[in-house]
């Protein structure tokens, strides 16, 4: 896995929305360009923005929570449902998937907030074609650095006292 959580989540959302009812393993990451319609109906995930929160009490010295921003978006094509039935069902079957586990089977995940979401329709040609960009904050924690391994450090604890010791040849980055 890559080393920022957020790509870690973004993996995590993906596989979940990999096996929903309607668009089966029609999700992708980061589509760009038209998708065919034999791989209609699906999902697409964008990461949006991540921001960290403010030091109001909630992070920690060594952690720092973030909101990461998903944006999800169920594309379909029909003639014959109304397409905002199928665009809802869709969106349905993403809520059922990532609110039933607010964590995405991630240690590091807090919660999973649905959002808002904004449906275009586009009726030109002989099938309509709608999108519907959904949104999610996942609230992550992540440590601010890297905390340095080192050798040569000794801690004794004697009741209520702790003592340290370190040897002059401590290894290790700090």
């Amino acid at each position: 896995m890559a080393d920022h959580r957020a790509e870690n989540i973004l993996v995590a959302v993906l596989d979940k929305l990999s096996t929903l009812a309607t668009t089966g393993d029609n999700a992708f990451r980061g589509r760009v360009y038209e998708i065919p319609e034999g791989e209609l109906p699906a999902v697409c995930v964008y990461m949006g923005t991540d921001n960290p929160r403010s030091d109001s009490g909630s992070s920690g010295w060594w952690y720092i929570d973030s909101d990461l921003t998903l944006n999800i978006e169920a594309v379909a094509k029909t003639s014959s449902l109304q397409i905002d039935t199928v665009l809802n069902q869709i969106r349905f079957e993403v809520a059922q998937a990532l609110q039933s586990d607010i964590t995405q089977g991630l240690s590091y995940v807090i919660n999973t907030t649905e959002g808002s979401a904004s449906p275009e329709i586009d009726g030109a040609g002989e099938m309509v074609t709608g999108r519907l960009r959904m949104e999610y904050t996942i609230l992550y924690r992540r440590v601010r650095y890297t905390v340095p391994q080192l050798s040569g450090i000794t801690v004794g604890v004697d009741g209520t006292t702790v003592t340290f010791h370190i040897s002059e040849d401590v290894t290790g980055t700090p």
